[in-house]
């Protein structure tokens, strides 16, 4: 990683990161006292490369940022530009990737998890605007995009229509963009009002033939618009603080159906 004054007002900053993963996910025959299946997975895990019970990744990651820095502009004792570009991965937890049936207590639905599930891999951008004023106050504007390869989204099992069986699947390419705006201000007394707002949209392509009732559309779990404010309040000694939190959130895709 480094980080340098490039020449005033401009600040260069980056550097890669290496991630060496490992995973080990074997089905187990709780039935099966002669360990004859569990041989057979071992078997399947010495001699076949392409299999996905035990794997290692090994990846860098990079990252570069360049950043404008004007102190006193607008009434703000620091106000900055920051242009971002950033590469990272998405693992599937082991609960997604099990060949087991599980309860989801938060959905309350059956899910299924996919051993062929692949990882994730992320571009990142975003242009950020900052503005840092002398009582403390802050407001910050981004703009950001994301190019996702072999996203992962939830879907229904085929045959499951009467009763939904979720389970996870690879789509081939998938994008985010939006707007988010942060603001910190503080009201005095120890008072203080927060918020974050999201503004966004998304669209995934999965691929043909897996029954998919629309093969482009809104990634699941994505809403158009998400808003986060508080009101809080820190003593001056430390030892007593509060909020009112307020959450909002546009309408969301469930799972991304599949015709059964």
């Amino acid at each position: 990683m480094f980080d340098a004054n490039w020449t005033n007002p401009w600040r260069v900053s980056g550097g890669a990161r290496q991630e060496t993963f490992k995973q080990g996910l074997l089905p187990v025959d709780m039935l099966d006292y002669t360990g004859n299946s569990l041989k057979k997975i071992i078997d399947e895990i010495m001699n076949n490369p392409g299999q996905r019970y035990g794997f290692t990744q090994d990846d860098w990651y990079p990252s570069l940022a360049v950043t404008y820095m004007n102190e006193g502009f607008m009434d703000t004792e620091a106000f900055q530009i920051r242009l971002n570009v950033s590469e990272t991965v998405v693992r599937p937890d082991l609960r997604e990737m099990s060949d087991v049936t599980y309860i989801d207590t938060e959905l309350n639905k059956r899910v299924k998890g996919n051993p062929l599930l692949q990882f994730s891999e992320l571009k990142n951008y975003d242009l950020r605007f900052e503005w840092f004023f002398n009582n403390g106050n802050n407001f910050t504007a981004s703009l950001f995009y994301k190019d996702i390869a072999n996203p992962i989204e939830s879907t229904n099992l085929p045959g499951s229509d009467d009763d939904v069986i979720l389970t996870f699947e690879n789509s081939l390419s998938g994008e985010i963009y939006g707007l988010e705006l942060e603001m910190l201000y503080d009201i005095g007394g120890g008072f203080f009002s927060s918020s974050n707002l999201t503004l966004s949209d998304s669209e995934i392509v999965s691929p043909d033939g897996l029954g998919y009732t629309n093969s482009t559309r809104r990634m699941t779990g994505q809403s158009e618009y998400v808003l986060n404010t508080q009101i809080g309040f820190d003593s001056e000694d430390g030892k007593h603080s509060a909020s009112l939190v307020y959450n909002l959130f546009g309408e969301r895709l469930f799972f991304a159906a599949r015709n059964t």
